[in-house]
């Protein structure tokens, strides 16, 4: 145990030119893909063009996402689009609440998401 620690960062053994506290991942590799594609939806609310590109590399290297892999909400956008919802459905008036969410970035994020999910 510890043995790719070097001062408490990991350092790969079969790839010493990996930077102390990087993990080389491949998109080829068959239990990596999963994770990857995860992170690309993670990253996506800090740089859609990189999510969008692993995705991509992704699936040119054969990987089909599991269809329950294809949406996580943030906590944060799950309780905006949540809010948005039920104050729509007790006005009567959905499209002006979600219009009017107190946090505009994270409903954008979650509608993004709902949009990529209903496009494959």
């Amino acid at each position: 145990m510890g043995a790719h620690l070097i001062d408490g960062e990991f350092q790969s053994d079969k790839y010493p030119t990996t930077p102390r506290g990087k993990v080389p991942l491949s998109c080829r590799d068959r239990t990596a893909q999963d994770l990857l594609w995860e992170y690309a939806q993670r990253r996506r609310a800090v740089d859609a063009e990189f999510s969008s590109d692993l995705e991509s590399a992704l699936r040119a290297a054969d990987f089909e996402p599991d269809r329950s892999l294809m949406l996580t909400l943030t906590r944060r956008e799950l309780k905006a689009l949540a809010v948005a919802v039920d104050l729509g459905l007790r006005s009567g008036k959905l499209l002006e609440a979600l219009a009017a969410t107190e946090d505009d970035l994270a409903l954008i994020e979650a509608f993004a998401k709902l949009r990529t999910l209903e496009g494959r």
